[in-house]
């Protein structure tokens, strides 16, 4: 008789990944196993697959933050990405087995640091960008950002000035199409009530509220100029971070 249990999605060689086979190659199956073999409960799980020669991936949804686990259907080989909301990637890499796999998602799971995890894992590699923001570093480093971006460029001496310009340097900036904008947050809900700046014609600057028509920003011929009416319009309660609310959300 057949012992075989019904099984109707995307399953995997069990000779590139033989820890499958109790679970006749079927993934999600085998990593809760695992897991649970090392006294690990998974958030939910789910399977998805390309079409052949495509990979099938494990997707763990935990409450941090979605964990991909892509197995390759023509090699052995394990890419694991962990993402965060708005942040995109925390952490990814290459993983030799799944139980390693499982030990990395218990401890994204339970909270442990980016730099801690990624310390212990050595397979994987911290996004500095989300170590930035899970230290309370992020406008210091969206700063960096923006500086090497820009450095050599038109706007480079803009953003510059505004690095230079100590009510600035505390805001998180964005960059988009050319504008230079701000914001007390550097995740949503984001505020819209601070100026922006960006180019007006014979190299000037235009600068107004983020969102508003173009006809009614003011043009000034100097950064210093454009840096100073920023200043001048800032919130007297501009003291990052705060959290955004009524009309001023995303």
């Amino acid at each position: 008789m057949n012992t075989q249990p019904m099984h109707s999605g995307p399953t995997k060689d069990c000779t590139l990944y033989p820890e499958l086979g109790p679970d006749f190659g079927d993934p999600g199956a085998g990593l809760r196993r695992i897991a649970a073999a090392a006294g690990i409960t998974l958030a939910p799980v789910r399977v998805t697959a390309s079409t052949p020669p495509g990979p099938v991936t494990i997707v763990v949804q935990a409450e941090r933050g979605t964990v991909h686990v892509v197995l390759e259907r023509d090699r052995r080989e394990i890419q694991v990405d962990l993402t965060m909301p708005w942040l995109g990637a925390a952490l990814s890499g290459h993983a030799e087995t799944l139980t390693d796999v499982a030990r990395a998602i218990d401890e994204w799971q339970r909270g442990d640091t980016l730099t801690v995890i990624a310390g212990r894992r050595a397979w994987l590699t911290a996004s500095p960008r989300a170590v930035a923001h899970e230290e309370g570093r992020a406008a210091e480093y969206a700063w960096g950002v923006a500086r090497e971006e820009t450095a050599g460029r038109w706007n480079g001496p803009l953003v510059e000035e505004a690095y230079n310009t100590q009510e600035l340097r505390r805001l998180v900036p964005f960059l988009t199409h050319g504008r230079l904008t701000f914001h007390r947050a550097p995740a949503p809900p984001f505020s819209h009530d601070l100026f922006e700046i960006g180019p007006a014609d014979n190299d000037g600057w235009r600068v107004g509220g983020q969102g508003t028509p173009l006809d009614t920003h003011a043009v000034v011929t100097t950064v210093a100029e454009a840096i100073a009416l920023v200043v001048q319009a800032l919130p007297p309660d501009c003291s990052p971070p705060i959290q955004a609310s009524g009309s001023q959300l995303d």
